[in-house]
């Protein structure tokens, strides 16, 4: 009993097969895997030849507009729209008739208004008189059923001459005007909004479930950090890509609604498109530089600091 009571205290991580149980900690000890020694030198000559910050981005800049000249110029130029684009000034008299059909398609929109609360008062008729989970529907619910039929077509007839309205009076001013240009701004940051209150979302219950799998996990808080900032990356990829392809989506029905000829049309849809993209890209970008750049910074310190022992 005192020699086994003496190799309990040292810790020995044999299997007592006498009482069928293991010591105390047994089973917790990390397998430590070495590094080959000439991958680890290998790994530290990287660290040491590692350049600063600035020189890295520059010489990745560089790169990439070289490699990829066409890219890049859209970019730029998408850039330059996004930041100080405002559409072309129209006409006095443009103006006037603009505002004068505006002004005049307030009932059609006062129509639509009306039509959309009959459709919303009888499906909500419709929705309570049906049966059990909304599988029976008897005389009374195929009555409200009946109204809201009708109310949709009334509905539908409503949006089609508001749209009509509204169309006319976009087309005195052009798809290029600054009415247009603002109508397309605001068109994507509600989608970037959108695409963003997704993301926040998203990270808010994976920060949730990833604090929860890691109670029971020997894991420190640095390594919790970096996977929660890199699911967080992926979250806002694809909620801003996600914003992206909506707002290109609904993109086609405003270039539209301003009757412009089809070169026209086709111009103006691919400018938006890629002032939208370049700010989706810049915005990512910003992102993944935040967790890139505090990463390289301590690999570069690391780096320096292994290079003056080695000089040393």
């Amino acid at each position: 009993r005192e020699a086994h009571s003496f190799r309990l205290c040292l810790g020995e991580r044999e299997k007592i097969t006498m009482y069928g149980r293991r010591p105390m900690g047994y089973g917790r000890q990390r397998q430590v895997q070495r590094m080959d020694p000439e991958a680890s030198r290998a790994m530290m000559r990287q660290l040491a030849e590692l350049p600063p910050l600035t020189t890295a981005v520059y010489r990745g800049g560089t790169y990439v507009a070289k490699k990829f000249p066409i890219t890049t110029f859209l970019y730029a130029f998408g850039m330059v729209l996004m930041l100080f684009a405002s559409g072309l000034t129209v006409s006095e008299q443009a103006h006037e008739e603009y505002a004068d059909l505006l002004e005049s398609s307030q009932a059609e929109s006062a129509a639509l208004e009306a039509a959309e609360q009959r459709h919303a008062m009888a499906s909500r008729d419709y929705h309570n008189s049906r049966g059990f989970l909304g599988f029976g529907c008897d005389q009374r619910c195929q009555q409200y059923k009946a109204k809201v039929d009708k109310y949709d077509r009334e509905l539908q007839v409503a949006r089609k001459a508001q749209y009509a309205a509204l169309s006319e009076a976009k087309s005195k001013v052009g798809v290029f005007s600054m009415y247009a240009v603002q109508e397309a701004r605001d068109l994507f940051w509600r989608t970037f909004a959108a695409g963003k209150g997704f993301a926040k979302r998203s990270s808010m219950w994976d920060l949730l479930f990833m604090g929860i799998g890691s109670m029971g996990r020997d894991e420190g808080i640095a390594s919790f950090v970096l996977r929660f900032a890199f699911q967080v990356l992926i979250n806002f990829t694809m909620g801003l890509v996600g914003a992206l392809v909506a707002f290109v989506w609904y993109l086609w029905g405003l270039v539209k609604s301003y009757q412009p000829d089809p070169v026209t049309a086709v111009a103006a849809f691919f400018v938006f498109t890629v002032a939208a993209t370049s700010m989706v890209v810049t915005t990512l970008l910003g992102l993944y530089g935040a967790v890139a750049v505090p990463v390289y910074s301590m690999a570069y310190t690391v780096g320096q600091n292994m290079r003056i022992e080695g000089g040393e």
